[in-house]
């Protein structure tokens, strides 16, 4: 049990880590959350040598991460734009386009009286005006109020983790009782009727 519990834990803590390294946007952190976006990706299989070769629990918190690691993008930076950021009313001032591989185009918006640039899918002309929320030491760059006030993500950050923590546990359990084959047992030689004696 206590090797499942470490487990958990280390996976909440480089959640976290990926979550913060993502949220930075810079090309350069994009490469430091690699690793622990790898790690949280090999944590499912962490599970089978503590079930004792059960796989059961391996692929269910398989399952969860793969719904659990995109979350790390979007939560932790939410958790701390919301509490530490300051809202702002702005108004963009300009935007610059730069396609990705699917030729969708990702706009950096220049802000009014906003430091760092605004990056999104969605194209807002020059005077619209946003309510942005900036990060004070400056580290994050600003976000759509609108975005953070929805708890989706956070919900099925939840979800995930708990389903991820349940197969763990059960991991654990199932690691302390004896792994029994599925091999099916010879049949047993029947014994010969004796005649009745008259």
């Amino acid at each position: 049990m206590v090797r499942a519990v470490a487990l958990i834990v280390a996976t909440a803590v480089v959640w976290l880590l990926a979550g913060a390294a993502g949220a930075l946007g810079s090309s350069w952190w994009w490469l430091v959350a690699a690793v622990p976006t790898v790690a949280l990706l090999a944590a499912p299989f962490l599970l089978y040598p503590i079930s004792k070769g059960r796989t059961g629990p391996a692929w269910v918190a398989f399952a969860a991460m793969l719904a659990l690691l995109p979350t790390a993008y979007a939560v932790p930076g939410d958790w701390y734009m919301r509490y530490a950021g300051e809202r702002t009313s702005t108004v963009v001032m300009s935007a610059t386009c730069s396609e990705n591989r699917d030729g969708r185009c990702l706009y950096n918006y220049t802000l009014a009286d906003v430091e760092g640039e605004y990056r999104d899918t969605a194209e807002y002309p020059p005077g619209t005006p946003l309510e942005v929320v900036t990060d004070p030491r400056g580290v994050f760059g600003p976000r759509l109020a609108v975005d953070l006030e929805s708890r989706i993500f956070d919900i099925a950050a939840a979800v995930a983790f708990a389903l991820f923590a349940a197969a763990a546990i059960t991991a654990a359990l199932l690691g302390r009782t004896p792994h029994q084959s599925w091999s099916v047992p010879a049949s047993r030689p029947r014994m010969k009727k004796r005649p009745r004696r008259t």
